[in-house]
């Protein structure tokens, strides 16, 4: 005979889920993980940042800093905080404010380009137009600048990449294995010449980096086109093959050397030299402006013209680009 069941429930219950405690959970893990954003130097952020700088450098990079950093800042006679933090982050605004409070007791000046990112995300449009501002910034420094993100990795690296774009000496951030006295006189020396460079006082430009006998990719490049725009291509050349020794990938020399091939009626050489820095840095303009005028020489005046159109699309302002153009279309 079939077992029966005299006591089955005519309807199951609902298991009873406890949505306050639920949402009690969730605010505290919410409100925890907002806590620990607020301290960087957490046990549980600690590992994901970037190692501090081992030396300050004209400009150093690195993460947040904490106290401790803006002491030794301050030591060492940095000017500017940088900050690629975002205000538009709520966690990030509260750190800001930290760091101004910080740079007020220690007597430094905070700039704030705000670029948000999550794990190397973009999150506002305005991010390239905040970097460019940062570059803009740095290129015009009057004394030694710390640039930092949240963990010290991908906005500063994003900023560092066009600075070098941009003709900043890598030696700005480069630390010296000859000591800080050595360091300093070779950072100013080029600073000083920069500025007299760009004033176009190409002569006392080489005259400044003179004492200099250390074959630095920066020194060698910056004399090399003092060199070439007072005409004298042999020294150039020289200047930036010897730049070359010191760093086989500097684009500024693999740059300066493109165009004493071009002056030398060397066009496939150059092309090479202007293929490895597009190879680092697609649509470099100095770069793509170099390959155009390569082909405008081996007379392949359709790819000329189609080059200097790409680089007049992004800057149509670009005056010796639209003189290159109008030679390329001309029959």
């Amino acid at each position: 005979m079939a077992a029966t069941y005299s006591h089955i429930p005519a309807k199951l219950k609902r298991p009873q889920v406890f949505i306050p405690a639920l949402l009690l959970i969730m605010l505290v893990g919410g409100g925890l993980g907002y806590l620990i954003l607020l301290s960087p130097n957490s046990i549980f952020i600690r590992w994901a940042l970037a190692a501090l700088p081992s030396q300050i450098t004209m400009i150093s990079f690195g993460p947040y800093p904490e106290e401790a950093e803006f002491q030794r800042l301050k030591k060492n006679r940095v000017k500017y905080i940088v900050s690629l933090l975002d205000p538009r982050l709520p966690y990030e605004e509260q750190l800001i404010g930290r760091e101004q409070a910080m740079a007020q007791k220690y007597n430094l000046t905070v700039k704030v380009f705000p670029m948000a990112s999550i794990f190397d995300r973009q999150i506002f449009p305005d991010y390239l137009g905040q970097q460019e501002k940062a570059v803009e910034f740095l290129k015009n420094l009057d004394g030694p600048a710390y640039v930092h993100c949240y963990l010290g990795k991908h906005r500063v690296s994003h900023v560092r990449d066009e600075l070098l774009k941009a003709g900043v000496p890598k030696r700005y951030w480069t630390a010296s294995t000859s000591g800080q006295e050595e360091y300093w006189e070779l950072v100013n020396r080029l600073n000083e010449a920069w500025k007299e460079y760009a004033a176009k006082n190409y002569a006392r430009a080489i005259e400044i980096l003179a004492p200099l006998t250390t074959k630095d990719a920066d020194v060698t490049n910056l004399r090399g086109w003092a060199h070439y725009r007072l005409g004298l291509i042999a020294e150039a050349c020289e200047d930036f093959r010897q730049g070359l020794e010191a760093d086989p990938s500097n684009p500024r020399n693999l740059i300066g050397s493109g165009y004493c091939y071009l002056r030398s009626d060397q066009p496939v050489m150059a092309q090479r030299q202007f293929s490895a820095v597009l190879e680092q840095y697609p649509g470099e303009p100095g770069a793509l402006t170099g390959i155009g005028l390569a082909h405008l020489r081996l007379g392949n005046n359709a790819a000329a013209v189609d080059i200097f159109r790409k680089i007049l699309a992004k800057n149509p302002e670009n005056e010796e680009v639209k003189g290159y153009l109008q030679q390329a279309k001309a029959p």
